[in-house]
């Protein structure tokens, strides 16, 4: 009776006197299938919502940093009469503002503008890379540096130096943007679009030379690197002193980068106050590899380095050497095979229908500067 009362009591509950069930998992097709679907869903986030974010970030950032400008606007040319293949005058372009730069500054940027008129050239034009020049009027310049002036070389004898023939001259280091385009791969240790392309050797530079020549459609030689004269004529644009600003080395924080306001890395091109003739970046950055020999000036009673004779000239200092080593006359020098972080080049564009005859070099008393 009492085990009919139990059962009885059993049966009138209402589970039945079970143990409460487990509860089952998703099974493993499930668990699949919500794969799956999160799997379409992020990818559906990246094609429709990620990639376009960034690609139009990337357009942002990749858009060429224009050097800043620094003084008033250009008035542009109506006609060129002289031929420039693959050529566009820059418009609108700026004149140097020449108030804080040493003696001699206004003098050739007035020569720079009056020579462009005379002869219809364009102060500044830009290539199909984007690559921009100043025009660089015929002069001369006292090469070298005086006996007292602070950290000079022994090689930095002074001598004249005749600049028959005008040319124009990169307004800034080659940048690793303008690299890339012509080059198949970025040597730089620092990359970033504007900064300038480094780690590149003397040879690299002339690789590039030959394949911006080839791509604009000039003759070979239209492009190329400076002279050591055609370098530090541009850098002094009329000045006399150890800098284009003037002699104090602590004023060359407000126009370089190098080991006093760096010591880090390269910086982007043309963010600096340029000197008379629109240049940029010529005190610091990078050193700047030149088209020839390292030599002895004339009236240099120095022998040439015999082991060093095909080494090649480096001009400007870089961004982490002291100040004193970014001046105007500073010479330096390296084996054409020798690349570093601290190594770059900018692009000298002759005038194909003029002549342009080697440097003439002379004494300094021969002739007056």
């Amino acid at each position: 009776v009492r085990r009919a009362a139990q059962l009885h009591a059993e049966a009138a509950k209402p589970d039945g006197g079970c143990p409460p069930a487990r509860r089952r998992g998703p099974s493993r097709t499930r668990f699949a299938i919500w794969c799956i679907e999160g799997a379409v869903l992020l990818a559906v986030l990246e094609l429709f919502v990620l990639r376009p974010h960034r690609r139009a970030a990337d357009h942002a950032t990749d858009a060429p940093t224009r050097p800043l400008p620094h003084g008033p606007v250009i008035p542009p040319l109506d006609t060129a009469t002289v031929s420039l293949p693959g050529l566009k005058e820059v418009r609108p372009a700026y004149q140097a503002d020449t108030t804080d730069l040493a003696p001699g500054s206004a003098t050739m940027a007035r020569t720079q503008l009056d020579f462009a008129r005379e002869h219809r050239l364009p102060v500044e034009v830009r290539n199909s890379i984007g690559m921009h020049f100043r025009l660089v009027p015929p002069g001369t310049v006292l090469i070298g540096s005086p006996e007292d002036e602070p950290g000079r070389g022994k090689a930095e004898t002074q001598h004249v130096v005749v600049m028959a023939a005008p040319f124009y001259m990169g307004t800034c280091e080659v940048t690793q943007r303008q690299w890339n385009s012509l080059m198949p791969e970025n040597p730089s240790g620092f990359p970033a679009p504007e900064h300038p392309v480094e780690e590149v050797t003397w040879y690299d530079c002339r690789r590039f030379l030959q394949a911006i020549c080839r791509h604009e459609s000039v003759a070979r030689g239209v492009y190329r690197l400076p002279t050591e004269a055609e370098w530090e004529y541009a850098c002094r644009a009329g000045t006399m002193t150890a800098f284009f600003f003037g002699n104090d080395p602590k004023k060359l924080d407000r126009y370089a980068e190098f080991a006093g306001n760096n010591y880090r890395c390269p910086r982007d091109v043309g963010q600096k106050p340029p000197n008379a003739f629109g240049l940029y970046n010529m005190h610091g950055n990078v050193w700047e590899w030149c088209l020839d020999r390292f030599s002895p000036y004339p009236n240099d009673p120095s022998p040439p380095a015999p082991d060093k004779t095909a080494w090649r000239c480096i001009r400007g200092g870089n961004w982490y050497v002291p100040a004193l080593d970014c001046r105007s006359a500073e010479r330096s020098r390296l084996p054409p095979l020798s690349h570093g972080n601290m190594l770059g080049f900018r692009v000298l564009r002759t005038l194909p229908d003029v002549e342009s005859p080697p440097a003439r070099e002379t004494s300094p008393d021969s002739t007056a500067p």
